[in-house]
């Protein structure tokens, strides 16, 4: 269970603040106590039961962050390659519901390297889009740094540990 005021990570949708722990006045939901979670980056609020089955876990602290950035260069991709559409959407979705940050980040490089040598699809831009925006919220929350500058800070922590 979570504390008011923690941050953390609600399955994929991003990166969120305990807001409140309790019951809430919405018909149907007596009885059952919820997380009242606000977007760290965006707005909005949303109700989820104590009790889910939704992946939700706390960000993770500057030293794992830099921990995790110091091994993006060992990290690489699952080796998947296919041209049919449906089986593409499903090993990227099945890659994000692990909730895997070194898998999500070897889909990111894997998609990227793809894309340097011929034109990515809709649904892989979809997916590494939607996996570099979740790596980078929780980057940016752990080191208390902006969103727009974590991928210069980890290009600039690769670089420094590669002797650039």
């Amino acid at each position: 269970m979570f504390d008011t005021g923690e941050i953390i990570v609600y399955g994929s949708s991003g990166v969120y603040r305990v807001a409140e722990i309790g019951g809430i006045a919405i018909k149907g939901c007596e009885g059952r106590d919820y997380y009242t979670l606000e977007p760290v980056f965006g707005s909005g609020t949303s109700y989820v039961p104590v009790d889910t089955g939704v992946f939700m876990r706390k960000v993770m602290t500057a030293d794992e962050v830099n921990d995790l950035i110091d091994r993006i260069p060992a990290i690489s991709g699952d080796g998947f390659s296919s041209t049919s559409p449906r089986l593409v959407k499903e090993h990227y979705s099945a890659s994000m519901k692990t909730h895997d940050t070194d898998k999500m980040i070897g889909m990111i490089k894997q998609i990227w390297e793809k894309g340097e040598h011929k034109k990515l699809s809709r649904i892989e831009q979809q997916y590494m889009e939607q996996a570099e925006n979740l790596i980078n919220s929780e980057f940016s929350v752990a080191l208390g740094i902006p969103r727009e500058e974590v991928a210069g800070y980890i290009r600039a922590r690769i670089g420094k540990n590669n002797g650039q």
